[in-house]
């Protein structure tokens, strides 16, 4: 398989030469992330993904949108929506590219197992959600399907790929929505009876959601937070992980085994690990089939959130296999080639952010107005961002105490209030 991956690769990039190549491939790539949040113990905590505040204006929610008939009439059928937002996985930026040399249409299927979609673009043709009516449906036999059909791939050497027109490129706090263009993918042209304007074009196919299972690592930490354990729960095997903390401008990062000796490996000035980090990552992406350019805009996509944020984390590859089950694309025609690189973000809530988060709620409850502000500041101060919440509710679980209780979500309210306008990172 290994062989067939790299010379296709080799042929494509071929056909990106002043020559093009006696044989057309038709390929698709792909990556995206699962991020989710893990106890010291190594139970995934529910969470809840702040709003997307990161991506354009023009990227489409589920909150207004439709399925439309065949004929693309009129609207039908409401999609059904969580109202809560709590949930186990955040699928983060799924992209898909396309290479061809000559222009193709093709029709895109993606099914998601276990989860809804947030947000995507362009506009999808057809959009359909199975939740179940009062809940009824478990939640991780929830599936919500997306449809492209249509797609016109246009030819690399049409004269629309050079008119920056076709695609927006506003600034701004959508920078994670637009690095992931940097790439040689053909654009695209897509025409749906729901879009705002029709057609629309993008360099790829892109997608958000929210999961209600487990991920198919579990991560742990020790009470002394000297190690971390991982255990793949599936059956396939995780080909790469890399262990990261972030404390104070100073960063440690070290590839993983089944067990991580953390202090094994010294800090080091952010910005120096943080180009080592990036450099393994990409290189680890390109191994498993993606492109060079693919795979730095990927690392490049979430430089700020994978290597920079406060905490600990794991970055692992997710088996194949696991993504083809959970993750169901179709394209048809078939294509020549399709590789799917995903990366799951384990982040963990570590007994010392525990300890200090309870504290902090003992002092907003017990303390005067000075001292609840105090502890509102301190709690921002640990730099959790979007993960306060699953702190919050890591440290409530079981807690018998309703005083307590009700005091630690006020606290969330107060310090996330300012926070997640100013910090909310998908």
């Amino acid at each position: 398989m290994r062989i067939q991956v790299l010379a296709a690769a080799t042929l494509l990039a071929a056909s990106f030469g002043l020559q093009a190549a006696t044989d057309d491939p038709f390929v698709v790539h792909e990556w995206g992330t699962f991020t989710t949040v893990h106890g010291a113990n190594g139970e995934q905590i529910w969470w809840q993904p702040p709003a997307s505040v990161d991506l354009p204006d023009f990227v489409y929610l589920p909150d207004f949108q439709y399925r439309a008939d065949a004929g693309g009439k009129a609207p039908a059928k409401p999609i059904a929506f969580p109202k809560d937002r709590l949930a186990l996985v955040r699928m983060e930026t799924p992209v898909i590219y396309f290479y061809s040399q000559r222009e193709r249409v093709a029709d895109v299927r993606v099914m998601f197992r276990g989860g809804f979609l947030t947000e995507w673009y362009p506009q999808a043709t057809s959009l359909e959600s199975h939740i179940g009516e009062n809940g009824a449906t478990e939640a991780h036999q929830w599936r919500f399907l997306i449809e492209w059909n249509g797609v016109r791939i246009l030819p690399r050497d049409t004269r629309e790929m050079t008119l920056d027109r076709l695609i927006r490129t506003e600034a701004g706090d959508g920078d994670h929505y637009y690095i992931a263009r940097e790439t040689d993918a053909n654009f695209l042209q897509v025409s749906s009876p729901l879009a705002r304007k029709r057609p629309e074009y993008e360099r790829d196919l892109f997608y958000r959601g929210l999961g209600y299972f487990q991920a198919p690592l579990a991560v742990a930490m020790g009470a002394d937070e000297r190690r971390v354990a991982l255990k793949a729960r599936a059956a396939e095997r995780i080909e790469a992980a890399f262990v990261l903390t972030v404390r104070q401008g100073m960063m440690r990062y070290q590839k993983a085994a089944s067990t991580v000796d953390l202090e094994s490996q010294p800090f080091g000035a952010l910005r120096d690990v943080r180009e080592l980090a990036m450099r393994d990552m990409a290189a680890a992406l390109v191994e498993q089939g993606l492109y060079e350019k693919e795979a730095r805009a990927m690392v490049n996509t979430w430089q700020d959130q994978w290597f920079a944020e406060e905490g600990t984390r794991v970055l692992y590859l997710l088996p194949r296999a696991w993504t083809d089950r959970t993750l169901e694309l179709k394209v048809t025609p078939q294509p020549d080639q399709v590789v799917r690189v995903m990366v799951g973000r384990a982040e963990l809530i570590t007994p010392t952010t525990e300890r200090d988060i309870r504290q902090q709620i003992l002092s907003f409850k017990s303390g005067d107005a000075r001292a609840k502000g105090r502890a509102v500041a301190d709690t921002r101060a640990l730099g959790l961002g979007r993960f306060l919440y699953a702190a919050v509710a890591r440290v409530t679980t079981g807690e018998t105490d309703e005083a307590t209780t009700k005091a630690a979500w006020e606290l969330f309210a107060a310090a996330s209030a300012r926070e997640g306008e100013r910090s909310a990172r998908n």
